[in-house]
């Protein structure tokens, strides 16, 4: 059974463990992963990751958080410690960290560094005779997947491409609160409202703004969970809002009811359909929400 962890302490003993921030848990990730899984079967020992709640980097986004973060990572069955980035932490020698694997087989990229000031590296490992596998970086378009190619692969929308990297469509999981009723009301197109935000407060990495197709899966209460295909609008719907902070606005094809309060898994499936835009009236705004909704049931062959 897997397990969740919050402090280094819960290594006792020699493991394979995989090491490293797993933000977005992407092909890269998934690779180390899966090298420290192979070693673990062949030689009988545990296998557990190790991943950090926080980062190093001021001002980090998150291309998830945390909760989906470790839903992947777990994915495996694994042991799994997630370590609090604290100043503590932070303070710790490279060899303090090093006495505390306790001789664990490190699997890593080539670029991981660890301790205070990030003194420890895969060269540190080996000048201390840990068994180390520094696995290599997977690409996609001749160039090495990381967390940050898939931020700035999100910012232009380009859903597609951060799919290739991930392995998977993105995701966001979020929960639908109260909005002012203005597509329902005013357009007859009614959408449910989920903010951008991690579930623990975590400030996730910058999307493009604008209209895009995916699907969104429901659960409300003990209720089964219900997917649909839907019309996503992400941003600030300028002609008619004026908050500044981004948010969903879903519009379920084919699902109608009370989703107040419900948990929603909001899958983007397609590219940045178009970037978001100031109208000048509303019987512009409504022209173009249905044209958009027709592109839509055409994409999704309704």
């Amino acid at each position: 059974m897997s397990a969740v962890f919050h402090s280094l302490n819960a290594l006792q003993k020699p493991v394979a463990l995989a090491v490293g921030i797993f933000d977005g848990v992407h092909l890269g990730h998934r690779a180390i992963i899966d090298a420290m899984l192979a070693h673990a079967h062949k030689y009988a020992l545990e296998p557990w990751l190790l991943s950090f709640d926080g980062s190093p980097k001021p001002n980090a986004t998150r291309i998830y958080d945390t909760q989906l973060q470790t839903h992947y990572l777990l994915r495996n069955a694994t042991s799994l410690i997630l370590q609090p980035f604290t100043e503590s932490f932070a303070a710790l020698s490279a060899q303090a960290f090093l006495d505390q694997l306790h001789q664990s087989v490190i699997f890593c990229g080539a670029d991981w560094h660890f301790g205070k000031f990030a003194e420890g590296d895969v060269a540190f490992l080996q000048a201390h005779q840990i068994e180390t596998h520094i696995i290599p970086d997977v690409c996609h378009g001749g160039e090495r997947i990381s967390s940050t190619r898939i931020r700035h692969a999100m910012a232009e929308g380009a859903m597609a491409q951060v799919a290739a990297m991930l392995g998977r469509a993105w995701e966001f999981r979020g929960t639908v609160c109260h909005g002012r009723g203005l597509a329902g009301k005013t357009f007859d197109v009614p959408t449910l409202n989920i903010p951008y935000i991690g579930r623990n407060g975590e400030v996730l990495a910058p999307l493009a703004r604008g209209v895009y197709f995916g699907e969104a899966t429901l659960r409300k209460g003990e209720t089964p969970p219900t997917s649909f295909p839907a019309l996503i609008n992400f941003g600030i719907a300028p002609t008619v809002k004026t908050e500044t902070a981004p948010l969903f606005e879903v519009h379920l094809l084919g699902g109608n009811g009370d989703f107040y309060g419900a948990e929603v898994k909001l899958a983007i499936t397609a590219p940045l359909v178009r970037p978001e835009q100031t109208f000048t009236s509303l019987e512009a705004l409504r022209t173009q929400i249905y044209h958009d909704l027709a592109s839509c049931k055409a994409h999704f062959h309704l």
